[in-house]
């Protein structure tokens, strides 16, 4: 069994909620937080959002993320002259961070930094190719800024040890590290021991702030129980995974089934900023895949949803189907957050009934019933490159 975690409530407003994940073993400088913004749910349950539409979506919910962390932490009182942005390319540049800091605190002098990280499969082990390009401008004392979605972690602990080895050969220290992912736990695992080293090098080094979007991901597995999925790759929602997901998130979650069936919280960010063709290419796989895997084996749609975001919470006994109500809802979900009143429990079972009703579920328990869904989201995709496929 995974060691539970909770989400617990710091703040939250119209435009953001913010929670801090906190165990025993936490120090007052290691700082974990997950934060929901309308904006990056939008951008996540709907991976038919691509380019400029997905990084403005998420310029704007980064901008609300760093408000409400500015509420706990004080970052606005930085002096922006110290401030780097530090891309890690391709993929940082989706996270607007530059633009971001602008809009949330009003800097102005903030610099910027490069540095190109492509990961490739090498005898089964993710390794750092394309590499070269570097542009460094770090100020001493720099509070460093970056973002990236994190899977194996390679890129990212890549990207951090170039930029120390940079501040060292410079003779320069680093104040604060604050990075903002769609990822799972492997970013705090290679955050933490570069936060450890960052103790010892650097006398003057304050805090590492991790900042998670939505949740933190499970990581798919050459032992994950699910089909049709990339190893080190896909970011999965199943809480029996190890995923911890905000409220908000697991909300919108159930605006439409179709957004829990999905192979990835985010699919590949680059492609979906930058190759918007390739990237819905590579939905169109994924569903083709999953097409003939219900076709082989009379799948139900009920069995591959509870597969890839379990609704076992929502019940007292799902295999019987005995509706667990609110009541059990809320001492169930206890054990992953803290801090949520009766009201918001009852909108979250109250959004669960409204998409499985009764009849629904009978639907979807029908063998064979999720080869229609797929059909009509293979259909919808196609349509959006009709003009540039075979």
């Amino acid at each position: 069994m995974i060691t539970r975690e909770k989400l617990i409530r710091k703040f939250k407003d119209e435009a953001v909620a913010v929670y801090l994940i906190k165990n025993e073993e936490d120090g007052p400088d290691f700082i974990r937080y997950v934060v929901s913004t309308r904006d990056t749910r939008d951008l996540m349950n709907y991976p038919e959002i691509i380019n400029c539409d997905f990084t403005n979506l998420m310029q704007n919910g980064i901008t609300n993320a760093l408000k409400g962390i500015n509420i706990l932490e004080g970052l606005s009182v930085i002096n922006s002259k110290s401030v780097n942005v530090y891309h890690i390319l391709r993929g940082g540049l989706n996270f607007k961070v530059r633009d971001a800091l602008r809009k949330a605190f009003g800097y102005k002098w903030h610099s910027s930094s490069y540095i190109s990280s492509q990961r490739v499969l090498k005898e089964g082990k993710f390794e750092i190719s394309e590499d070269y390009y570097r542009k460094f401008v770090v100020p001493d004392n720099a509070t460093v800024y970056t973002a990236d979605i994190v899977a194996s972690g390679v890129s990212l602990n890549h990207g951090i040890e170039y930029i120390n080895n940079y501040l060292e050969s410079q003779n320069s220290q680093l104040k604060t590290m604050i990075f903002i992912t769609i990822g799972c736990i492997e970013a705090e695992k290679v955050l933490f021991k570069w936060h450890k080293i960052f103790k010892k090098s650097f006398p003057d080094y304050d805090r590492t702030i991790l900042i998670y979007l939505e949740g933190r991901f499970a990581l798919a597995t050459k032992k994950t129980p699910l089909c049709n999925l990339l190893y080190d790759t896909d970011l999965l929602k199943n809480y029996k995974l190890g995923a911890l997901l905000t409220p908000e998130f697991e909300h919108a979650q159930l605006d439409r089934i179709i957004i829990g069936l999905e192979a990835c919280a985010i699919y590949d960010g680059g492609k979906k900023g930058f190759e918007p063709v390739n990237h819905i290419e590579e939905i169109l796989e994924f569903w083709e895949k999953q097409m003939e895997m219900a076709e082989n084996r009379n799948l139900s749609l009920w069995e591959e949803y509870n597969a890839r975001f379990p609704l076992d919470m929502y019940f007292s006994d799902i295999d019987q189907l005995k509706t667990g109500g609110l009541d059990v809802l809320e001492k169930k979900k206890a054990e992953f957050w803290q801090g949520l009143s009766k009201d918001e429990y009852s909108k979250l079972y109250g959004k669960f009934k409204w998409l499985w009703s009764d009849e629904r579920i009978m639907a979807a328990r029908a063998p064979g019933s999720f080869l229609q869904v797929c059909q009509k989201k293979i259909k919808y995709l196609k349509s959006l490159i009709a003009d540039v496929i075979a």
